[in-house]
């Protein structure tokens, strides 16, 4: 509404994603005292469903320099594969990624919450 009215902004279809508690927004929930409340509200958004779809099963990201991560997010949090994975491209090995155990923080409660994220979902 605000958009409209300051800014003449107007959705015909919107999409959302959850904000993940990471980096500046983590910082702000933090500050603002609204941490714990957020973390509550992901964790009670728990959707196993959404869960079985996450990127980290399916996919990786891969650093500049070749390092490996589940996700885009863990990348961005400087989390490598772990749990004695290859950590590197040059060592790829499908199969044995294939079975890797996934490094898991609070974050991931982001991609597991209402009709998931992972790029797509939302939780209302």
């Amino acid at each position: 509404k605000a958009l409209a009215t300051h800014h003449d902004i107007s959705f015909t279809h919107l999409y959302t994603i959850t904000n993940m508690p990471i980096s500046r927004f983590l910082e702000f929930l933090i500050e603002s005292g609204n941490y714990e409340s957020y973390m509550e509200r992901l964790a009670n958004a728990f959707n196993p469903t959404a869960a079985a779809g996450v990127m980290c099963r399916y996919t990786l990201s891969v650093g500049w320099d070749g390092t490996l991560y589940d996700c885009d997010f863990n990348q961005m949090l400087d989390l490598p594969l772990a749990h004695g994975a290859q950590r590197h491209i040059r060592d790829f090995d499908p199969a044995q990624l294939h079975h890797r155990r996934i490094v898991v923080k609070n974050h991931c409660y982001g991609c597991t919450a209402g009709a998931g994220s992972s790029c797509g979902g939302a939780v209302t």
